[in-house]
Formats: C-alpha cells, sequence, structure tokens
C-alpha cells in the first residue's frame, strides 16, 4: 500500500515494505529481528549526472543486486523481490527529482519479531542521499594518513565476509574511531593472520613498481564492487594487477595506495603509520584510475574504450 507523505517539505520519498512513502515513515519495529539480532543486508549505489543524459544514472547496478542476493543468502534471508531493483531506482530518482550525484541505500530487514531461529520476514527498502565528492577529492587531490589497525576483521569462520550484513561494521567502526582518536583519517585492518585486509567501509590498494595489489578475497575482505572495477580496469589497459597477501611492510614501500568504495568512491593515500608513500603527492596511476573513473560514471569513457595515460610499470616506477 502506497501511502501520502506528510505535509512538510520538502518531501524526500522512500520505498519502504511494497509502496512509496515519505523516508521518516521507513522504519523497521525497536523489537524487530533486524534490530535484535542486525539482521539487515543492504548495498550502497550511486547514480551520477551523465554528460549529454537528463538526471542520473545508476553506476554498475546489475552488480550491486547480484551482491546483495548473494548476502541474502549467505544470511538465510528471504528475496523481498530484489529483481524490482532497476525500477525502483529509477522510481525513486524521479519522484525526489534528483539532478546530480545520489547514494542510494538499498535495504533488506527482518521486519518480524520473534527468536533467533525465527523466520524472517523481509522487507525491501530503498532510499536516496544528495551525495557528492568526499574531502579527499572534493579540495583537489588531498591524500589520507592512514593507521594500520591493531583491530582485526572477523575471520570467515566468524561470519561470511562475503554479507554486505550490518552487523559486519560494529568493529571496525570501533577501528575507525580508534585512528581518528590517534589523529589518523582513516584506517586499515588486518584479518584473524595478521595481514593487511580492508578499510572500515573501503577495499585498500597499493602501487609498487607500477603494479597494483589488493588483498585476496581468501583474506576476508568483502568482494566490492569497486575494487572489481580497478581490476577488470587493470586488465583493460594492461596494469598489472595482483590479488594476494599484503603485509605492514607492503603498506609501508609502497609507491602508492588509495582505499576504494562507492560511497567513498577512491581516495589516494598519503601515507600508513606516518610512512609516506614513496610517490606522494605524484601519485600517477591513482590519478590516473581516478580520472577514468569519473570519465566513466559521467559517460564519457565506455569500458570497450582504450584508455592512454594510465602509467605501465616503466613510467610508474621512475616516478
Amino acid at each position: 500500500m502506497t501511502a501520502s507523505p506528510p505535509a512538510a517539505s520538502p518531501v524526500t520519498w522512500a520505498y519502504h515494505d511494497g509502496g512509496w512513502t515519505d523516508v521518516a515513515a521507513a522504519s523497521v519495529p525497536v523489537g524487530s529481528l533486524a534490530m535484535r539480532y542486525a539482521l539487515s543486508v543492504f548495498e550502497g549505489v550511486r547514480m551520477y549526472r551523465q554528460h549529454g543524459a537528463g538526471g542520473v544514472v545508476p553506476f554498475l547496478l546489475d552488480a550491486h543486486v547480484r551482491r546483495l542476493g548473494d548476502s541474502l543468502t549467505l544470511t538465510r534471508i528471504p528475496d523481498p523481490g530484489i529483481a524490482r531493483l532497476p525500477s525502483l531506482v529509477g522510481e525513486l530518482a524521479r519522484r525526489n527529482g534528483f539532478d546530480d550525484d545520489v547514494y542510494v541505500r538499498v535495504a533488506v530487514s527482518a521486519h518480524n519479531q520473534g527468536t533467533m531461529g525465527a523466520d524472517v520476514v523481509p522487507v525491501l527498502t530503498v532510499t536516496g542521499t544528495p551525495m557528492g565528492r568526499k574531502r579527499w577529492l572534493a579540495g583537489g587531490f588531498t591524500g589520507m594518513r592512514l593507521q594500520i589497525s591493531g583491530w582485526q576483521r572477523g575471520g570467515p569462520n566468524t561470519f561470511p565476509p562475503a554479507a554486505k550484513n550490518i552487523s559486519n561494521y560494529a568493529g571496525p567502526r570501533l577501528a575507525l574511531l580508534a585512528a581518528k582518536d590517534g589523529g589518523y583519517d582513516n584506517c586499515v585492518l588486518l584479518n584473524e593472520h595478521g595481514r593487511l585486509c580492508e578499510a572500515p567501509t573501503a577495499a585498500l590498494f597499493v602501487v609498487r613498481d607500477g603494479e597494483l595489489h589488493t588483498p585476496a578475497l581468501s583474506e576476508g575482505v568483502l568482494p566490492g564492487i569497486t575494487r572489481q572495477w580497478v581490476l577488470d580496469t587493470a586488465r583493460r589497459v594492461g596494469v598489472p594487477a595482483r590479488e594476494g597477501l599484503l603485509s605492514r611492510g607492503d603498506a609501508y614501500l609502497a609507491d602508492e595506495a588509495f582505499l576504494c568504495g562507492t560511497g567513498l568512491e577512491i581516495a589516494p593515500v598519503r601515507s600508513f603509520d606516518d610512512h609516506p608513500c614513496r610517490h606522494w603527492p605524484d601519485a600517477p596511476v591513482t590519478r590516473a584510475f581516478t580520472k577514468h573513473f569519473f570519465d566513466q560514471v559521467r559517460g564519457l569513457d565506455s569500458p570497450a574504450d582504450p584508455l592512454e595515460d594510465v602509467p605501465h610499470e616503466a613510467s610508474g616506477a621512475a616516478q
């Protein structure tokens, strides 16, 4: 049933529990399984204003829908009909009159009450918030100071790392707060083996001798959508990219580094534990991938187009 939003303006529409409503009414009961046991999975999807196109266009939406389906399977939450998301996301933008960059949050939550073992009654919620660049790109090309945290990402025998469940962010939040208390901008968590894993809401890439390196999925990282875009783009342009095991020393010896994720987009890194990246602030590989990311989301570059200005090993090592 579709409810009429309250008369207060401006009205921000949300899709929730089968209909369109005011965003303030899109909530789950305080006694729900989502609130009691953190049974809620979600996706963040960016919509971008493109040159020559009216309105905003979602970026990599199909990949986000697939990952949301994987999260539902891993957490044993029934599918409430996520195949409808492409049309719902488009309708969300139309109803709210979005004409510039937007962050769309899609959540599937356990709406019903019950014990931990109760069957889940899922509710699908789709909301949108205008969102431009984070400060690492909004003010030019400023770099993050990262701390390598003493906190660990939960291992695969604790909870599936591929499930984008809200509970997976409670521990990383503590790591982020500890880093900020120490004067850092963000942090990288370790995995159960003491190796580099990921940032609280983003994947990690380090550059060494013109090659990209990122922790493998087997290291307990979320299969990030932007992470995969970087790997696919690297293959497209012939930049070596390796998924593997990374140590603290790999971070300290990095020529460049960056974090990437849907909300963060791409954030250049200037240092780890105050060990500066060797090619900062030039960071030619990071700058090239950042440029092509925004060229693609703006509709100026197709995945089939050649990229001429991504430094390869020789030029990357010469900086």
